[in-house]
This record gives C-alpha cells, structure tokens and sequence, in this order.
C-alpha cells in the first residue's frame, strides 16, 4: 500500500508544478495589481481545467513508458466518467477527484497491458498501446455506469468530511498541518494537500481551500496560512541555528549552504532543503518542527487569519496575495515570534544532544556536508569528487568518473545494488523512488560518499533515497543503465 501511495504522491506532483504559474498570472491580472484581464484570464484557465490536468498529469505519472498515450487516455477516462455520470445524476460533481481517479485507472491499466508481449491480433488496434486505450475506454464507460447511482453517496461521504474538519476549525487546521509535514519523509504529503486543496469545502462550484480562495471565498485559506510563518520565519531560524551550532572552523562553509537555504525558504517556501538536513539526524527533532507546524496552523486559524499561496508559503506569494488575505499583517508578528522559537529550540538541542546536523561531523571536516546537494550540486560540495571518497567504503568508486551525471548515475545504480536488484526507480523532486528486489543490497555508507543526505526504508522493497535537485537528470541516466 505504501508503494502504491508512493506513487500517487509522485504522480500528483505533474499537476500540481503547473499552479505556480497559472497562480502568478491569476494574482497579476487582477485589478488590484497590473489589471490587465488577459492574463486573470490565462491563469483562471488553469484552474477552471484542473480536474483534466490531474487525469493527464496522475496518468503520465503512473504510466511507466508512452506517456503521451497515457496522458491521452487519461483526458478520455476523464470525460467519459463525467458526462456519463452527470448523464445519469446532474448533481454529481467528480472534480478534482475524479480526475484523479481517472488518472490512477488509466494509469494502472496502461501498465498491465502494455508490459505484455504485443500479439498479432491487437496490431489492427496499433499493438498493445492501442489496446490499452480502447480497454481504457470501455472501463471507463462501466465506472461512469456505477458512479452515475454510486457516486452521489461517495460526494455525500466526502461532504461530511469537510464538515467534519471544518467543524474543528483550529483543531482540524493543526492535525492537518502536523500530518502535511510528518508524512513528507514518505513522500505522502502531496496525497493530504490534495485533499484539502482541491476538494475540502465548496462556494460557488469551486472546491478545495486553494482553489476557493484564488476564487475570491472570504472563508478559504485557513488550512494554508499557518504555513507562512514556518516556511518565512521558522524553518529559516531552523537553518541559521544549525549554523551557529556548526563547528567555528567549518562555520563559513555551512552558512553558504544553510544560508542560501533559509533564503530560498523565506523567498519561495521551498523548505526541504533545510527539512532533509535534519530529518534524518535527528527525528525527534524533526517530530518537534511538524507539531510547531500544526500549532502555527492552529493560531492562525483561531485568530481568523485567510492567506493562501499557489507555490508556497513563501515571501513571493505573501506579497502577490496580501490584499487577497484576510488579517495577513498578523503573519509577520506570529512568524516572527516562530523564529525565536525555532531558533532557540534548534541550536540547545543541536547542543545538548550534540546532533551531528552540517559541519558539526566527527573527523577533520573533509566529509559530505548533508544537504549540500539540494543548493549546490554544480559545486560538487566534497562528495562528488573520487579523492573524498574512502577507498574502504568502496573499493571501485575511486576509480568511477563522478565529474558526469552518467558517472554519478552509474555509482548510485551500484550502490542500490546494481540493476538486477533495482525493479524500479522513479524521481520525485528531491528524491529517488525505489521498488528493490533485496533490501540489504542497498550500500548506505557509499550512498552518503555520493551526496545523498537520507535513506527512507518504508518496507521489505519499498525505499526512497533523497539526492537533492539532481534526482530527475540522475533518473534518467540509470535507466539509461537498466
């Protein structure tokens, strides 16, 4: 279940990547800012199609090759669950989640057939590709069948739900605040944001907090600005007490990673970054920074707070959305007394326990600096060079050409085990998705020589290994040796 979860939180992630421009434009054509209706136009478009885009872009993510016919099938899948369901029951509304769960249909169906060896009767239909989409159609035409009777009780499910958190308020804001960063070290946080994003609540036919609040509902935005005075204040004091704990000789060096990162969270709410040098030090530390993440959920929604964001919770969307927010001045003062709280409890516990977070490693400083890779991959930050590398830890790796993401790509593949062991790889932003066959095969001490800050093992095969922003370009590469 973790696996396939996995691979919903990574497919979820296609179309999600295009709000932060349809977001720009939406914010910067309204009259409130450049006025210019075209552009509102454009980027209302984006959102207005969203369910489409989560049926192609969940389907392109699931499917494993001919992602364009994934893509393709997904639309279809999409519209033929719609119109056939409000064929037979106009008050069902699929949204979001119905493309969604378009994607995943087409997605799981494309995969089953497509591996199969192509037989000469499906070559009339264009092989086994064709056949898939035609499969594809004729479940979707069954599916819209049972949800033009069934769904009705599924919306009616989903509706209490959202009636249910709302009926929290600050409460259901703080529980969902420390799940979102909880389970992003599995990589799940995308399946929760979904929800509440794209679903939760409902004015005007628009649904989900994001979604509501670009459309103008006073109420939305209280399950997103809780996030700001983290990802501006927190996260960043989180970053520069890491800093002050780090050894004087190694500070420098630190504070040009550490900084950039806290800057990137302050400007763009990209927290990872600084979260992976951590998460995997020291948990309980990171326990710490999800329930400051809820508490910080909690007080702004009690204190009537409404902000929202299309990327993150960063600078760039408070200052595009603040005449959008409801009382957002207050997240300057709450986010300011956040980093206190962060800083002070980050650098006495880095302290106390003596967490080995960057530059407070033991030897003579000459090791891989966690993290480094997110923000300076093109600086080959000690890691990426054969001379750093312990000959103990592998005795082929000296000899392997680090310079290349080729070369990187090869010595990764090795180090999970080689390709028989790897059933699968997939990259989601900062991280490599793996099925493995064998577990144990996986060399953690070479992995971290290579630059990877952390080694997730959800399961028996399940495993995610995190490489920074490399993980895409490194991806492609080791199918390239599969």
């Amino acid at each position: 279940m973790l696996g396939q979860l996995q691979k919903i939180g990574k497919a979820l992630m296609l179309p999600i990547a295009v709000l932060p421009a349809a977001g720009l434009l939406l914010r910067l054509g309204q009259p409130d800012t450049l006025n210019i209706p075209f552009m509102a136009a454009a980027g209302s478009a984006v959102f207005n199609f969203l369910p489409i885009l989560f049926a192609i872009g969940v389907a392109v993510g699931f499917a494993k090759n001919n992602h364009g016919f994934a893509g393709l099938a997904g639309f279809v899948s999409y519209e033929i669950l719609t119109d056939g369901a409000t064929a037979i029951n106009s008050t069902i509304n699929l949204d979001a989640l119905g493309g969604i769960l378009a994607g995943i249909i087409t997605g799981v169906i494309f995969n089953a057939v497509t591996k199969r060896k192509e037989a000469k009767w499906a070559q009339f239909m264009g092989g086994t590709k064709g056949l898939a989409v035609v499969l594809i159609t004729l479940v979707s035409i069954l599916l819209a069948l049972v949800f033009g009777y069934v769904w009705p009780f599924v919306q009616e499910g989903i509706n209490h739900l959202g009636s249910w958190i709302g009926a929290l308020g600050a409460v259901g804001a703080g529980i969902y605040g420390l799940l979102n960063r909880l389970l992003i070290p599995f990589g799940l946080h995308h399946v929760i944001n979904s929800y509440i994003w794209f679903v939760y609540g409902s004015w005007h036919g628009k649904t989900g907090d994001m979604t509501r609040f670009f459309a103008g509902d006073p109420s939305a935005g209280g399950f997103m600005a809780g996030m700001f005075p983290i990802m501006m204040f927190g996260l960043p004091s989180a970053a520069l007490a890491m800093v002050a704990a780090a050894k004087p000789e190694r500070r420098r060096v630190v504070f040009g990673i550490m900084g950039a990162a806290a800057l990137t969270s302050f400007l763009t709410g990209v927290t990872e970054p600084i979260e992976f040098s951590f998460m995997f030090l020291a948990p309980a530390l990171y326990v710490v920074h999800a329930i400051l993440t809820g508490l910080s959920m909690a007080i702004c929604y009690a204190l009537g707070i409404r902000d929202g964001f299309n990327f993150s919770a960063g600078l760039i969307d408070y200052v595009l959305n603040r005449n959008h927010a409801t009382h957002g001045y207050w997240l300057i003062p709450i986010g300011i007394a956040f980093g206190i709280v962060y800083f002070v409890v980050f650098y006495f516990s880095i302290k106390i326990f003596d967490i080995k977070t960057p530059g407070r490693e033991d030897g003579d400083g000459s090791g891989t600096i966690p993290g480094a890779g997110f923000i300076f991959d093109e600086m080959q930050v000690a890691a990426d060079t054969p001379a750093d590398v312990p000959a103990a830890a592998s005795p082929t790796l000296a000899e392997t050409d680090l310079s290349t993401m080729a070369g990187k790509a090869k010595a990764y593949l090795d180090a999970l085990g080689g390709s028989e062991n790897v059933v699968e790889v997939e990259a989601c932003t900062t991280r490599l998705r793996l099925n493995v066959k064998d577990m144990a095969k996986l060399n953690e001490p070479v992995l971290k020589q290579l630059g990877s800050s952390g080694v997730m093992k959800l399961n028996q095969h399940n495993a995610q290994v995190v490489v920074g922003t490399i993980a895409d370009m490194l991806v492609e590469e080791m199918k390239q040796f599969m």
